[in-house]
């Protein structure tokens, strides 16, 4: 295994990392990255909350999966099921006028590129 494939292996395993350890933290502490809701945000924000259960969730299943089968399609999923998120996020914050801090929405973005890079990365050295 070369130098890159590590890296890029590392990256991945560090990101799913940050995704479930993260998630977790959000769902046990959500003034972490919803530093301002009021009562009149909180049926909002929880639709918010649920959106990262689903995440945590999902990506607890396809870490399963792939250890299990020993595939990589899982981190397609993820990948572009972290990036759509890290669209959607802001815009439902902005629409509905609840504070968002950054970290969310990076850590969604980060996720995401990293699991997709793992992806392509595996999927091109198998072809060779």
């Amino acid at each position: 295994m070369t130098t890159m494939n590590k890296l890029i292996t590392w990256n991945f395993h560090t990101a799913v990392l940050i995704a479930l350890v993260g998630g977790v933290a959000v769902l046990i502490h959500p003034q972490l990255l919803f530093p301002e809701i009021t009562q009149r945000h909180d049926p909002l924000a929880r639709n918010l909350l649920l959106i990262v259960f689903y995440l945590v969730a999902i990506q607890a299943m396809a870490l399963a999966f792939r250890h299990r089968r020993h595939g990589h399609v899982d981190a397609l999923f993820m990948g572009g099921l972290l990036l759509i998120a890290a669209l959607g996020v802001p815009l439902y914050s902005y629409r509905n006028e609840i504070p968002l801090r950054p970290p969310l929405v990076v850590g969604l973005a980060y996720c995401g590129i990293s699991q997709l890079l793992y992806f392509f990365h595996i999927h091109a050295w198998n072809r060779h």
